[in-house]
């Protein structure tokens, strides 16, 4: 019997795979009937692989997940003293910012041509794509400010700590050196202030009730993060004894030398993320000044590929230390929670930001009590329905028709009709068109249908630029 066919429905929302032969943990997900129907048995297979790791205490899927390596893309893992690669996976720290452009509104960007000079300016500023290249208009970055950047971050820019949802995390120095991996090294410079390619955009969004101008950046830590956590997988299958194609399932204890190593360079590129989606916000920023005549004010910062050590709170109101993997998930501490003490966000929680697909749009939710019992997660966007492979080669002869839906699709946002998404692309990718990815809404709703969180603002695109891969 299929692990999907154990599967136990658990309410309207909720479906659980009970602890199954070497398992340590039940794996519990948040799908309506709908979203459960589109799930497999290659990635239940896989949940329940995960839920096998060594010191696993809990395992989540958010309602965006899908097939990923490892863990689950939307999958959470909670364990009590062990560090799971995979739950970072290659871009550590991936995530988003979001800016809101003050006294700016859906009739201020309503025309196309406007829309199409503010992507051209910040094209002028921000390196979007593979590779090393900088655009004229980049920021300049000093050598010797990349290693206080790997140290603590957005504080290194200047960056206030109630804009992130961490600033900086600690870096052990004693198990740290910067240069101990030189592909990595050798990214950090170059690549800060950069986007890079797959799913990563800087997007013009629209508050669909209020006509509020926003930008969101969605991006990780680059070539520094990836050649990371690629050394620490070879590392890590050498010490427990995996051959090089499993690397990726590779685990460490926290209090191993190599533990140590890794959660210390991990941090680093977390450090790198956050720093480089600042960087980015500074270039959006004279881009629009320049376009609109307004300055954007950072909203907050925030990760969705990360593995972070928190204040768990268990059913019985108790708290214990543990390390919560979100591969694809988002952080979501809602209010009162331990970790957000003394913060702007104790008595409301955090924002959660989640970006969508290029046609279907994005949402700012607040979590909820609810969120107890899904990890303090939420999802991290949609969530693919079709893999980037798959999505090219069976929506290519609809690239006429996608790419007319982009030009022409109107909605009534905050009061005022808006006409298309403007790109920076000469056709829309198609492996991020909205037929690659679910329903945005569908996967919101179980959130909000579940007690985990309430959607704030919903937005939709109205200007997307993207790297070619």
């Amino acid at each position: 019997m299929g692990f999907q066919q154990q599967v136990i429905a658990d309410g309207p929302a909720r479906y659980v795979l009970p602890r199954i032969g070497d398992m340590k943990t039940d794996v519990v997900a948040f799908l309506s009937p709908d979203l459960f129907a589109q799930t497999d048995e290659a990635l239940w297979s896989q949940a329940a692989r995960a839920a096998t790791y060594e010191g696993a205490i809990g395992l989540y899927l958010m309602p965006d997940t899908h097939l990923g390596y490892g863990i689950p893309v939307g999958g959470v893992l909670v364990t009590d003293d062990t560090i799971v690669q995979a739950g970072s996976g290659y871009d550590i720290s991936c995530g988003v910012v979001y800016m809101r452009v003050p006294d700016l509104h859906a009739a201020d960007v309503a025309d196309w041509d406007a829309r199409a000079r503010w992507v051209r300016a910040v094209e002028a500023r921000i390196a979007l794509g593979i590779g090393d290249h900088r655009p004229r208009g980049a920021p300049h970055v000093r050598l010797d400010h990349i290693e206080d950047i790997l140290l603590h971050g957005a504080k290194a820019l200047g960056v206030p700590a109630d804009l992130c949802e961490r600033q900086f995390i600690e870096v052990e120095e004693a198990a740290f050196d910067p240069r101990a991996i030189p592909r990595a090294w050798a990214k950090a410079r170059p690549q800060l202030g950069s986007v890079g390619g797959g799913n990563h955009f800087i997007e013009m969004q629209v508050d669909r009730d209020d006509g509020s101008v926003w930008v969101m950046v969605h991006c990780g830590s680059r070539g520094y993060g990836w050649q990371t956590a690629n050394h620490f997988f070879y590392e890590g299958a050498r010490l427990r004894g995996l051959p090089a194609n499993r690397r990726e399932s590779s685990w460490l204890r926290a209090d191993e030398p190599l533990g140590r190593s890794y959660w210390a360079h991990h941090n680093s590129a977390a450090n790198y993320a956050v720093a480089n989606r600042h960087t980015i916000v500074r270039g959006v920023g004279e881009a629009t000044v320049e376009v609109f005549g307004k300055q954007p004010d950072v909203y907050f910062e925030i990760s969705h590929n990360l593995v972070q050590r928190e204040t768990l709170v268990l059913p019985d109101g108790s708290t214990r230390l543990g390390f919560v993997h979100r591969k694809g998930a988002t952080r979501a501490f809602p209010a009162g929670h331990p970790d957000l003490r003394g913060t702007r966000w104790a008595e409301t929680g955090h924002p959660c930001l989640i970006p969508g697909s290029m046609l279907d749009g994005a949402a700012v939710l607040f979590p909820l009590e609810g969120a107890y019992a899904s990890g303090c997660s939420v999802n991290h966007g949609s969530g693919r329905l079709m893999g980037r492979g798959h999505a090219k080669r069976e929506l290519a002869h609809l690239h006429d028709e996608i790419d007319a839906e982009m030009a022409t699709v109107t909605r009534t946002l905050g009061g005022v009709a808006v006409t298309g998404v403007v790109g920076n692309t000469a056709r829309t990718p198609l492996d991020e068109c909205g037929h690659a990815y679910k329903d945005l809404d569908a996967v919101l709703g179980v959130l909000e249908a579940q007690g985990i969180a309430r959607v704030a603002h919903r937005l939709f695109p109205v200007a997307n630029l993207k790297g070619a891969d």
